[in-house]
């Protein structure tokens, strides 16, 4: 369990706008920080830069408003594959498979996805179309839609996941599409109720889990950094019963595979 100074985490039923946004003040913060420890290679941008890139750059250069009309290209999905690299967990064989596409298969693929995005505002069918490119699952599909639009669609991450799917809890992901349904739902629940962004969920997700300012350290349980903190309303809902069922339900699968995967190593270790 977290230790007692750490900060609540409030429940994403029950976040109040004053909150929600006061956490979102914390991100240029937080992503500075973090982009500073980690540092850059000689010749490598620094996070702070893609994450301007990412939510500033792109979103204005392919959003429905964007500044031009011209197609999302390969290098500009490298780009965001490298901020979701460097903002996330790092994985090596990634860019390599997405430099191994044709840069003219990327880009009549994301035009496609995002038309029928557009014309049938249909997510689910944008990410599939997206996930024919080599390298690209749902997750990475969902940034390349995210950015084409920051306020409905929410990118797959990790911390958006943790929040607002599995109450706070650093779950093992399988990253695919009944996720990315789960996180779409609560997404646009949270969105519908406070008025916000799914991009600025993103984030606020993100500084939750985070954040390494003083009083918000993060301990290396498997729980996040922050207790999860019950919702503010007397009954719990049958929704809540619902989400705590599910949770129960990932942490018992969780347990399960590590028993088993103890085991085979017992049996191996006797073998040898």
């Amino acid at each position: 369990m977290p230790d007692a100074h750490h900060t609540p985490i409030p429940s994403p039923d029950s976040i109040s706008d004053k909150e929600f946004h006061a956490l979102l003040e914390r991100y240029p913060a937080c992503i500075s920080a973090i982009s500073d420890a980690k540092g850059a290679k000689p010749g490598q941008k620094t996070l702070v830069s893609l994450d301007e890139y990412r939510y500033k750059t792109a979103p204005n250069t392919f959003g429905a408003g964007g500044s031009t009309k011209l197609p999302m290209d390969l290098d500009d999905v490298k780009t965001l594959v490298e901020w979701k690299l460097r903002h996330g967990k790092f994985r090596p064989t990634l860019m390599k498979l997405l430099s191994s596409n044709d840069a003219s298969f990327v880009r009549d693929a994301v035009q496609q996805a995002v038309k029928h995005y557009r014309d049938k505002a249909d997510v689910f069918g944008a990410i599939e179309l997206l996930t024919q490119l080599k390298g690209i699952g749902p997750a990475t599909a969902s940034l390349l839609l995210a950015v084409h639009d920051p306020e409905d669609v929410i990118f797959f991450s990790d911390e958006a996941f943790y929040w607002l799917c599995c109450g706070g809890s650093r779950t093992p992901l399988k990253y695919n599409m009944k996720e990315y349904t789960e996180l779409t739902e609560r997404s646009n629940a949270l969105t519908k109720r406070l008025g916000v962004k799914a991009v600025d969920v993103e984030r606020v997700a993100y500084v939750l889990f985070n954040d390494q300012s003083p009083g918000q350290r993060q301990t290396e349980s498997t729980s996040c950094a922050f207790e999860l903190q019950p919702s503010s309303s007397a009954n719990t809902t049958d929704e809540n019963k619902k989400q705590d069922k599910q949770i129960a339900k990932r942490k018992s699968s969780a347990v399960q595979v590590d028993v088993e995967t103890s085991l085979r190593r017992s049996k191996r270790g006797k073998q040898a």
